[in-house]
């Protein structure tokens, strides 16, 4: 049996927002301290992964007296995403896979911890959309990042800073300012952040505008020479799009796709459909409010 080995071909740089696998090695994040960082893919048939970390480059060192005084730490792990805070001494690593018989592959080719030291926290982004000069919050929920050894603390305003434990709901549109605060376990800032933003909570209203229509005793006509568009009133964040869909009677509307609106319908679009047809459609603004669907009867000339 061929000893499995790891490769490390598949091995990248650990993401910033993938933090929920560690070591229970990791040490609290130091203020200003960078965290060394590795997305592990081990072999299907691995039970666990050995990292070797060293002072020196254990792949290419020949002197024994050098290798005999090199200090070196090996930690295995389970997990698919490592983090550690390093010692400055520690310049080099370089891993292998544990078969799931408990074989240890060959160790792969050393490499530079430089290369793999990240920020020991992920930054907090709000979902803010900027419109002017003015930022919304898009919807009414922020979700900040939880992280391992790391605090996340929060205040509104001029009031107390918060623990953060559960996502945030604002339910009244106002214009709010927000501090966020990231504290690792020696009570130290390692990050801070202020926001402004507004809150919006009204949908957008819709109408449909028929340019040379038919007058019809049957209803809204659209003619050869007539066209649909719509017409969009939102005062706040303003309209981001609009979705349409179009189906005769006896059809099962629920099963036609929406699409969002671009140009104006002309009477190509809508003759497909039939004498007389359902138009249905609604609008998103750039806070993401939306509008309930509204619904038109039409008819085409025959």
């Amino acid at each position: 049996m061929k000893h499995p080995f790891l490769l490390i071909s598949a091995i990248v740089l650990a993401s910033a927002a993938v933090l929920s696998a560690q070591s229970e090695t990791t040490k609290p994040a130091a203020k200003d301290q960078k965290v060394f960082s590795l997305n592990i893919n081990a072999p299907a048939d691995a039970i666990a992964t050995d990292i070797e970390f060293s002072d020196i480059d254990l792949a290419k060192a020949t002197d024994a007296e050098k290798i005999g005084g090199a200090r070196v730490k090996v930690v295995r792990t389970k997990e698919k995403v490592f983090r550690e805070a390093l010692g400055p001494e520690v310049q080099f690593f370089r891993v292998r896979s544990i078969h799931k018989t408990g074989v240890a592959g060959a160790y792969s080719r050393s490499y530079s911890v430089k290369d793999y030291l990240r920020k020991a926290y992920r930054e907090p982004k709000l979902p803010l959309v900027q419109e002017g000069q003015t930022e919304y919050l898009l919807g009414s929920r922020i979700e900040l990042p939880v992280q391992p050894n790391l605090v996340t603390k929060y205040k509104i305003g001029d009031g107390e800073f918060i623990e953060y434990r559960e996502p945030l709901v604002f339910d009244k549109p106002d214009t709010y300012k927000m501090q966020v605060n990231l504290e690792n376990s020696a009570n130290e800032v390692v990050f801070t952040k202020n926001y402004v933003f507004k809150v919006e909570l009204n949908p957008p209203r819709t109408r449909v505008v028929i340019s040379e229509p038919l007058h019809s005793k049957r209803g809204i006509t659209v003619g050869k020479n007539s066209s649909v568009v719509f017409l969009v009133d939102d005062a706040e964040s303003g309209r981001a799009k609009t979705f349409y869909r179009i189906v005769t009677f006896g059809k099962d509307m629920n099963a036609l796709p929406f699409i969002e609106y671009g140009k104006r319908l002309t009477y190509s679009d809508l003759q497909g459909v039939g004498g007389m047809g359902v138009l249905q459609f609604y609008s998103l603004d750039k806070a993401g409010n939306k509008e309930e669907i509204k619904t038109e009867i039409f008819y085409t000339e025959e």
